[in-house]
């Protein structure tokens, strides 16, 4: 074994740039992973943590149905539930400067007893006396004012749902460790209540109840308010997010499986190099163990190396990656701030296993290639190639049960992403192993186009692929998963923003657009002027007004966000329904009597029409049928659309949020824009006036930005099968230098063969391009009818536009010919002398 050791180590020295090309390509996988699941863990630590300081000790909290607990309330309730560890907490989302914050209000005299002592102590060093005494005070976490540039005095601006107000940064906390508030303003209840224009009313009450004390404490409670255990929230950002963070693993394991094929290229070029050599050793009375402990013990070498790199570049790659998953968190779900990485040793354990994993499956078969042959076949210098030509048409034959195989599974009905994503994986394993048989036939019928359009290189560049199939194949398959995903992804973004434009055009039923700024349904205090619907329909060319109020309700599987409706003439056709819907739906919407829900609030609860939803309110719970199922893209949540007059019942609340103008035919919509305008601008709050036209387009710009993680996925996904058909070129130079030196010796120039060399890897490139089309129109096929149905509960039509088609050919090509060019300089500068004397 010393010896081998020796042999490859020298082997190792003498072709740097083909070990070096195995170690990256090893890295860029385990980057991958890495950084993904560092982004996906960051956020979700972020939000654990901030909902840790929230609630510190609390064990359980009082909800209101109605949104707000007013004061006079709070102290009954204390009284009754006979609960000394008793909090009020306000909470609003809030800008500062560029930062989105989380306001909390807390009653700082009741801190102490909901709170650690670590907590406290660093609170009462940190300015609770000024936070108690000064006007409109808050507490900042140290990395939050350093990002704003203020210090302890200063003043500053802070919105909230479009209104402007001022603080005082009174203090600034330094975060502990494993107690970050990062992304959190902290102030008295009363100061909260200031800003947010709550005077007199509270978000919940937080609770320190023992176990023993819970049903009683429940049986105590008014009708309107519930007892909710406080981890409640956390597992809801897990379940909103659990969706968005298990689509972005799935890509990141999909890198890996092409960085797989890059290790089985590696170690097989490897063996096909030192096929001499191994014959010689084999002679010499090496036993087929040693040779397999050899090559296995090479790839694992590169894995250690490649690992350890990986996790570097993962780490450098996750703080870029987790500000764009914070992003689309902030866009889809609720504002979250990610001030540092969450770099846990599980995250980075599992990288390197993934990464120590697949090295080693993808040197098994190299590793028994070089055991079980015979030394006078190692020995021969196309043995291996006439027995890959052998297994080829095999290998397909698997191949295609496999790709059966996973087309079938996603048929199984099954709500289970994990089976559409195994049953994904199964199908692109099994069209990989088609690939080689694909290529051969694509590449003898290029052949004739080739010679007669380049001659003698062209003819020689396609015979060379079909000769050289072992090498090629691998080398085309990886190349084909990587844009076959950027295909499928493309595609499935296309028909997702089709999708969105339909429906856009058919819900944005108005043609302007009143509405409160920021206004998600939250904040059940706010409303635009009562008189402003009147004061709005004396407008000249205006014929209708809707009426809506957003609001966040609660059901039995949690909060969902509900739109109380009174609509105009044009508004029912807004809803695109699914499925059929119950007889006189308008009439009995109107009446109160039936309500309309969401395709993924329906699909997430497995609810059809007909099935009844129970909301709670504040006079107790209450069933409410569902009329119709909705196609909607607003949220994955989903959400429920009631008659406003039933909701006013119900909840007691007649606040308008937004009200829908509808333009009377031929009217100057400039005109009645610039008209309303001038008319919100009497009130002393922001009031937002907007064209349908610019709702779209906003929508469509937060749509192209949640998807820029995808991009950026896919573009890793292309870099590591660049090095993969780099390094497959590289050792196919180093294999074919003597048949090239021939070539030379014959009369073909530099010219010659340098095009040969490109000719043929533009050749790989191409049929790789065209291969990836089925597989990633199969792949967007997949990801909208099963992944996205079964992540989101979003039902779409696919859309195949030919610019991710041609983008993706164009690619292939591009990957391939820039990788050949080195391999294509190298082969014309050999000394073909050199590369003949052992002839």
């Amino acid at each position: 074994m010393g010896l081998l050791r020796r042999a490859s180590l020298r082997d190792l020295a003498r072709h740097p740039w083909q070990s070096g090309l195995s170690i990256l390509g090893i890295a860029l996988g385990v980057a991958v992973v890495i950084a993904v699941d560092v982004a996906n863990s960051s956020a979700t630590r972020a939000f654990d943590l901030s909902v840790q300081q929230v609630a510190g000790r609390a064990t359980h909290r009082i909800e209101a149905a109605s949104g707000r607990i007013p004061d006079s309330l709070f102290v009954r309730l204390r009284q009754d539930l006979r609960a000394t560890a008793a909090s009020p907490i306000i909470e609003a989302t809030i800008k500062l400067g560029s930062s989105t914050l989380t306001l909390i209000g807390l009653d700082l005299l009741t801190y102490t007893q909901l709170r650690s002592q670590q907590d406290v102590s660093k609170l009462q060093g940190n300015g609770l006396a000024k936070l108690l005494s000064t006007p409109g005070a808050l507490l900042l976490d140290s990395e939050d004012a350093r990002h704003l540039g203020v210090a302890p005095g200063d003043r500053i601006a802070v919105e909230l749902a479009g209104r402007q107000e001022t603080a005082r940064v009174v203090a600034v906390m330094d975060s502990a460790a494993g107690s970050s508030s990062s992304g959190l303003a902290i102030a008295d209840i009363s100061t909260a209540q200031e800003l947010t224009g709550r005077l007199g009313l509270i978000d919940h009450v937080d609770l320190v109840l023992e176990a023993d004390e819970v049903e009683a404490a429940r049986a105590r409670l008014p009708p309107g308010l519930r007892l909710v255990d406080a981890g409640q929230r956390g597992e809801t950002f897990r379940q909103m997010t659990r969706a968005f963070r298990i689509n972005l693993t799935a890509m990141g394991l999909l890198a890996m499986l092409v960085g797989g094929f890059i290790i089985y290229n590696t170690m097989t070029f490897a063996v096909l190099r030192r096929r001499r050599l191994l014959g010689s050793l084999r002679t010499l009375g090496c036993t087929r163990g040693q040779l397999f402990s050899l090559v296995v013990g090479e790839a694992m070498t590169f894995a250690a190396i490649g690992a350890l790199l990986g996790v570097a570049l993962g780490i450098l790659t996750g703080w870029g990656l987790v500000q764009l998953v914070t992003r689309t968190i902030n866009d889809l779900y609720f504002a979250l701030a990610v001030s540092s990485l969450d770099l846990g040793p599980a995250a980075l354990l599992k990288g390197v296993c993934i990464g120590a994993l697949v090295t080693l499956i993808g040197a098994l078969g190299p590793a028994f290639e070089a055991a079980r042959s015979q030394p006078r076949e190692v020995l021969q210098e196309t043995g291996l190639e006439r027995r890959a030509n052998r297994w080829v048409l095999g290998l397909a034959m698997v191949g295609l049960i496999l790709t059966a195989i996973g087309w079938l599974a996603t048929l199984i009905p099954s709500r289970s992403l994990t089976l559409g994503f195994a049953a994904l994986m199964v199908l692109i394993l099994g069209y990989s192993f088609c690939v080689p048989a694909l290529l051969k036939g694509l590449a003898r019928s290029l052949t004739p186009w080739a010679g007669r359009t380049l001659g003698l290189p062209g003819l020689l560049a396609g015979r060379g692929i079909d000769a050289a199939i072992l090498r090629t194949g691998i080398a085309a398959a990886a190349l084909t998963i990587a844009v076959a995903t950027t295909v499928g992804v493309g595609v499935m973004i296309d028909s997702f923003r089709a999708s969105l434009v339909h429906w856009l055009a058919g819900t944005l039923r108005s043609d302007i657009y009143v509405t409160l700024p920021n206004d998600s349904g939250a904040d059940k205090a706010a409303g635009l002027p009562s008189n402003l619907a009147e004061s709005l329909r004396g407008i000249p060319g205006i014929a209708d007004v809707s009426l809506g109020r957003a609001a966040r309700v609660t059901t039995a599987d949690g909060s969902v966000r509900l739109l109380a409706l009174e609509s105009s003439s044009t508004s029912h056709r807004g809803f695109a329904f699914e499925g059929r819907e119950v007889e006189e739906l308008w009439p009995r919407f109107e009446r109160g009597e039936a309500m309309l829900a969401s395709e993924p609030f329906a699909y997430h609860r497995q609810l059809s029409v007909g099935d009844r939803v129970g909301l709670f309110t504040p006079g107790g719970w209450r069933d409410l049928e569902i009329g119709g199922i909705f196609r909607d893209y607003g949220s994955d949540n989903g959400m429920l659309v009631l008659a406003r007059q039933h909701y006013v019942t119900l909840w007691q609340d007649d606040a308008i949020s937004s009200l829908g103008l509808v333009l009377e035919p031929g009217t100057d919509g400039q005109g009645v824009f610039a008209a309303a305008r001038r008319l919100v601008e009497v009130y002393d709050r922001p009031i937002l006036v907007t064209r349908s036209a610019e709702i779209r387009e906003r929508s469509l710009a937060i749509f192209d930005q949640t998807f820029a993680i995808t991009q950026v996925l896919r573009l890793l996904a292309i870099g590591v099968a660049f090095v993969g058909i780099l390094s497959a070129l590289m050792a196919l130079q180093l294999e074919r230098r003597r048949e090239y030196a021939i070539m030379r010796a014959t009369g073909m120039t530099r010219g010659q063969l340098g095009i040969l060399v490109l000719t043929q890897t533009s050749m790989l490139g191409l049929a790789a391009g065209i291969l990836a089309l089925p597989l990633g129109l199969l792949m967007g096929e997949l990801l909208i009818q099963v992944i996205n149905l079964r992540s989101f509960g979003w039902s779409m039509e696919m859309t195949v536009k030919p610019s991710p088609l041609i983008s993706g050919v164009l690619m292939a090509w591009l990957a391939a010919f820039l990788a050949g060019v080195y391999p294509a300089w190298q082969s014309t500068r050999a000394d073909p002398a050199r590369a003949l004397r052992a002839e």
